[in-house]
């Protein structure tokens, strides 16, 4: 009786969460004996050693990480949460270099060979973060306090207002010209403001970035996020960050704005590009 069609065994690969020091190796131990860790419950969380650097992994499935599923967002957060939340572990015990959700090697081979081939970069950044961490600041602004505010102290927008025409159809052209104005001189200030705040920041931080602004359906807040930064802040610098933060608050809470300081997180936004690591 001859025997049927072989089947393919299921295609495994590695997923990196983060490289990190030896130190983090008990925190990788600890890891793998709680089944709930890991970007799933049935992948088990497992260290890689490789000249002084560690890769926290696990097995995985690549068919689980298609296309659909990737964009699929109950799939994807609670997994993403679940990566984050390994780095975090490990960041307790050893700097972290944190890499993006999703990212996958064919082999451990293939990791190792990319480790040795970037190790100086790698190491230099690990001890680079060490005792170091990610903070946000994030700037909201209730846009139409801070649009009345610029129209009161912009003498040519008074002047514009107090010139307007009794007749309705004119006056309702000139108050459509005088509402662009406004919106002119509030992205003006704005662009000022987010200079000038990510300047006074920077000089207090190890380290900063710009980071994108978010739309009130992402931040879930009825106000406007004009600003957003990323800082690299270590335990001596954090104080002062504190305190420059504090002033800059004073400072722009007269135009409505709100200041947010969030972290401390492991440092994404800090760490040499390991986009080209898939392999």
């Amino acid at each position: 009786m001859s025997a049927g069609p072989a089947v393919d065994a299921p295609l495994t690969g590695i997923y990196l969460y983060c490289l990190a020091r030896l130190d983090g190796l008990a925190a990788v131990k600890e890891l793998a004996e709680d089944k709930r860790c890991g970007v799933d419950t049935h992948y088990c969380v497992a260290a890689l050693p490789n000249s002084g650097v560690v890769a926290v992994i696990s097995e995985v499935l690549l068919s689980e990480f298609s296309e659909a599923n990737l964009q699929d967002l109950s799939w994807l957060g609670e997994r993403a949460m679940r990566h984050e939340a390994v780095v975090a572990r490990i960041m307790e015990a050893s700097p972290v270099l944190p890499v993006k959700f999703g990212t996958l090697y064919k082999s451990q081979a293939s990791l190792k060979q990319f480790m040795q081939q970037h190790h100086d970069a790698i190491d230099q950044a690990l001890e680079r973060l060490r005792d170091k961490a990610e903070w946000s600041v994030k700037g909201y602004l209730l846009e139409e306090e801070a649009r009345k505010i610029i129209a009161a102290e912009d003498p040519e927008i008074q002047a514009r207002r107090d010139a307007m025409s009794q007749s309705p159809g004119v006056r309702y052209l000139q108050q459509k010209q005088l509402e662009n104005k406004i919106d002119t001189a509030l992205e003006g200030a704005l662009t000022r403001v987010n200079h000038d705040l990510h300047q006074a920041l920077a000089l207090k931080a190890e380290d900063s970035s710009a980071l994108r602004l978010h739309a009130s359906s992402v931040t879930g807040r009825a106000e406007r996020m004009v600003f957003n930064g990323g800082f690299l802040l270590g335990a001596e610098t954090i104080a002062g960050f504190r305190a420059a933060l504090a002033e800059q608050q004073e400072a722009y809470q007269v135009i409505g704005l709100t200041l947010e300081l969030r972290g401390p997180w492991p440092p994404y936004n800090f760490c040499p590009d390991l986009s080209s690591a898939k392999s």
